[in-house]
């Protein structure tokens, strides 16, 4: 047992080297706002093992903060954190995958990490507050995330499949288009001072992103190009937005149980459902449809409902 122990201990030591390394800036420094967000992604995997996550949470970081405290995105900016959700996400996913390739199947495996990842964490930190509150705000926020994603799209298989009968890509087109409503909604566009219609946000390249990089991870096929047969500039895309207010009638309550206020979150979280829900339709080698057809579908409708709210706002 000793052996294995310390085996663990030697694979957590190598994924602090890993964090490290992608946590570096360009000048040799050492990125602190990069490192707690991939640590979150690589504590909050772990703690996915245990039957109850929250239990976890706490167990780890030894706090109870509510969900409206640690969610809440006004902290984030006074700590100097990243507060654009896809920019977190991005290396919070990172993190969750770097951590992949030290666990297996075995549950142990994942408590093992959790307690070295602690210990290494306790060396080099030791009883720096601020640093261990937002390491637990971003692990709960990986964690929560992960499970309104869920949640959801198996709320949007139950009721709007099974019960309205609607196509995977019904399913889709109407995500997208609520994830692009959220996004625009959150852009405060009023602050801008210049014309809505002159607005270039690139933090929509995360979002188109974050929904591909979430198919992808489940499967589906990348044969098609990440903006295959969007519509070009003179073309009205369909935009379902009575079927994206159904939606929003299932994911409101799930934002409401996990005390989620943050706007730019929400698009976050419907668009990795979106990136999910795009891959149960278009993975596997019976896929209901085709990678061209589902990731089209997708974006001309997140980005038609974006562009909308922005001008119409």
């Amino acid at each position: 047992m000793a052996n294995v122990i310390h085996g663990h201990f030697d694979s957590a030591l190598s994924l602090h080297k890993q964090i490290v390394s992608l946590s570096g800036n360009d000048g040799g420094s050492l990125n602190d706002g990069r490192l707690i967000l991939l640590y979150a992604g690589s504590i909050a995997e772990c703690l996915l093992e245990y039957e109850d996550w929250k239990e976890g949470l706490n167990d780890f970081f030894d706090m109870n903060e509510s969900f409206e405290t640690s969610l809440d995105s006004a902290q984030w900016l006074e700590s100097h954190a990243v507060t654009q959700s896809f920019y977190r996400d991005k290396d919070a996913e990172l993190g969750r995958s770097v951590v992949r390739s030290y666990l297996d199947e075995n549950a142990e495996t994942s408590f093992l990490m959790l307690r070295n990842i602690k210990s290494s964490l306790m060396a080099i930190m030791d009883d720096q507050t601020n640093f261990w509150r937002r390491l637990h705000d971003m692990t709960c926020t990986v964690l929560v995330t992960e499970q309104i994603v869920h949640n959801l799209c198996d709320q949007i298989i139950d009721i709007n499949i099974g019960a309205e009968g609607w196509s995977l890509g019904d399913c889709v087109q109407a995500m997208g288009t609520l994830s692009g409503q959220y996004y625009a909604k959150s852009m405060h566009i009023h602050d801008f001072g210049c014309s809505t219609k002159a607005v270039i946000n690139h933090g929509f390249d995360y979002m188109v992103h974050t929904i591909m990089n979430e198919a992808l991870r489940l499967g589906m096929d990348n044969h098609a190009g990440m903006y295959t047969m969007l519509p070009a500039n003179d073309t009205q895309p369909y935009i379902p937005f009575s079927k994206a207010d159904n939606i929003d009638v299932i994911a409101t309550p799930l934002f409401k149980i996990f005390k989620v206020a943050d706007t730019n979150l929400k698009s976050l979280m419907i668009a990795k459902a979106t990136g999910r829900m795009m891959a149960v339709a278009a993975a596997g080698d019976a896929a209901d449809m085709d990678c061209c057809v589902v990731t089209p579908l997708a974006l001309t409708s997140m980005q038609g409902s974006y562009h909308h709210c922005l001008v119409n706002v």
